[in-house]
C-alpha cells in the first residue's frame, strides 16, 4: 500500500515538471486553450492509469506527451469539420481523369506508413519543431530529421506515380 501512495506522488510530481511542455504540446497541435487544456486532463488521467506500463522512468516526458499527442488527435478527429456538398456542389470540380490530379497531398500523406506519417503530419501540419517532435514521438531528433525526408522522397515517388 505504502508503494502505490510514493507511485502517485512520484507520479503526479513528474506531471508537475512537465505541465507547461504538456500544454505547449497540445495547444500545438489542437491551436485552441481550452481544448489543449482538456486534452492534457485526459492525458494525465490515462497515463495515470497506465503509469505500470511505463519501463523506464527516465522515459516518462516522451510517454507522456506520446499519450498526450493520441488524445490531441482524437479530439481533433471528433471534431472535424462537415460541409453539406449539395451547398457547395456548383464549387467542385468535375474528376479529373489524370489519377496524378485525384490524388491530393493528404491522401498521399495517409499513405506513408506509421513511422513516416507521424513526422510528417506533426512538422507539416501541425508546425511542430524537429525537438517537439522528438519528444513527442520519444525518438532522436537525427531520426526525425531522417524520417522528414524519407517521408518527402516517398510523397514525391507517390505523386509522380499517381
Amino acid at each position: 500500500m505504502m508503494q502505490a501512495a510514493l507511485d502517485k506522488e512520484i507520479f503526479c510530481a513528474r506531471v508537475i515538471e512537465n505541465q507547461e511542455a504538456l500544454f505547449r504540446t497540445a495547444k500545438a497541435i489542437l491551436r485552441n486553450d481550452e481544448d489543449a487544456e482538456d486534452a492534457v486532463q485526459e492525458a494525465i488521467c490515462a497515463a495515470f492509469e497506465r503509469r505500470q506500463s511505463l519501463r523506464d522512468a527516465d522515459k516518462f516526458r516522451p510517454w507522456l506527451l506520446r499519450i498526450l499527442a493520441n488524445k490531441c488527435y482524437d479530439a481533433c478527429r471528433k471534431r472535424r469539420p462537415s460541409v453539406d456538398l449539395s451547398e457547395v456542389e456548383e464549387c467542385l470540380r468535375a474528376p479529373e481523369t489524370d489519377a496524378a490530379e485525384r490524388l491530393t497531398l493528404w491522401q498521399a500523406v495517409m499513405t506513408l506508413g506509421d513511422d513516416l506519417r507521424a513526422p510528417v503530419t506533426l512538422f507539416y501540419y501541425d508546425g511542430l519543431s524537429i525537438r517537439e517532435i522528438s519528444g513527442v514521438l520519444g525518438i532522436s531528433e537525427a531520426a526525425v530529421k531522417t524520417r522528414l525526408s524519407r517521408g518527402r522522397a516517398r510523397l514525391r515517388v507517390l505523386l509522380r506515380e499517381e
